[in-house]
């Protein structure tokens, strides 16, 4: 008939085409080192997609994209030209999840009689020092207790606001009311277009099973950062006073306490790996989630204790960016709020 109804499947001239490149920084990423000299896992691995989609929609390559938009809508859609977001690399992406599997190991949680066993050997330190302890011993208990009882992940409980949390102890203290803490949490978060925002996190402040006082051990944190002359900024900070701490900073103190409880109770079986099974991002929060479940908290107060990581997750904002009204509004629901805590 005089012509080709199928279009040319080759050749492909030379270059890159369709995703490749950056087919082949997932590839590179795949092969580098991870934990325990093994390579790195799949769900590692895959994050260079979002390093390439960001790079492109920075660079003068992502004016060919375009924008989809209604007046009467709320949304848009982009039609987009970046290699890492075509049909081609995405089921590359696929094929390369299939070949390497995807294991997730998450943190171990603590158990209560694990928390328990080191919040005395912290008490034991504490009567030792007293109000001369160190800064990085009353920082990494406080840090533990923030992130069991108030659910927080470790990267989340670093971004604690001392002037706000002195100002509630002060005011819990002159009206004699210890039954909670509104932990202050600020900080400038993705969900809320990059804009400074704060919540409060309430714990109680004795709970009721087992008795941890959380009130106190509080007092004696806000004490000792005004021995050294912290009263505004972030609460936990590095060596130099200055800088904001990272979860990493306290791993080794916690982790050898834990190996500790190990060789002398029989509360961590000796086949656990402490410093692989366990993890300061996340065994705190887990160990909330758990507790909460077996003292049959609901899902609606475990929700309303971590409401602004709902509301963060959502992309909406339920809360004031005011620290004086989100304070209010946490007054008015602090019974409710306290429940999951105070449970424990």
């Amino acid at each position: 008939m005089g012509f080709q109804p199928l279009p040319p499947l080759g050749p492909f001239p030379l270059g890159e085409h369709l995703g490749m490149m950056q087919a082949l920084m997932l590839e590179a990423r795949s092969m580098e080192k991870g934990r325990k000299n093994e390579t790195v896992q799949y769900g590692m691995a895959r994050m260079i997609r979002a390093t390439t989609t960001k790079l492109w929609e920075t660079s003068p390559a992502s004016g060919a994209d375009i924008t989809l938009s209604s007046g009467s809508v709320k949304g848009r859609y982009i039609a987009t030209l970046c290699p890492s977001e075509g049909r081609w690399y995405q089921l590359f992406n696929k094929g390369v999840s299939a070949r390497m599997g995807d294991v997730v190991g998450q943190d171990r949680a603590y158990t209560l009689d694990v928390l328990l066993e080191l919040l005395k050997l912290y008490e034991n330190e504490w009567e030792e020092y007293e109000y001369s302890i160190p800064r990085q011993t009353i920082s990494t208990v406080m840090f533990l207790l923030v992130t069991c009882l108030g659910g927080m992940r470790g990267f989340e409980a670093v971004w604690t606001d001392i002037g706000a949390l002195r100002e509630d102890v002060l005011f819990a203290e002159e009206i004699e009311d210890e039954s909670a803490i509104a932990w202050p949490i600020v900080g400038r978060f993705k969900a809320e277009g990059g804009q400074a925002g704060c919540h409060f996190i309430p714990i109680a402040g004795t709970t009721d099973k087992s008795k941890i006082p959380f009130f106190r051990w509080t007092q004696r944190f806000v004490a000792c950062l005004s021995r050294d002359g912290i009263k505004e900024g972030w609460a936990f900070r590095k060596s130099d006073g200055i800088t904001r701490a990272i979860a990493a900073d306290y791993k080794d103190d916690i982790f050898a306490k834990l190996e500790f409880i190990q060789q002398h109770t029989s509360l961590i079986e000796p086949s656990c790996n402490v410093w692989d099974d366990y993890g300061v991002q996340r065994s705190g929060r887990r160990f909330f989630t758990s507790q909460c479940l077996l003292n049959g908290i609901s899902p609606t107060d475990i929700a309303l204790q971590c409401r602004w990581q709902e509301d963060r997750a959502k992309g909406e904002r339920t809360v004031h960016r005011s620290m004086v009204h989100t304070y209010a509004e946490m007054q008015n629901m602090k019974d409710a709020l306290i429940r999951p805590s105070k449970s424990f």
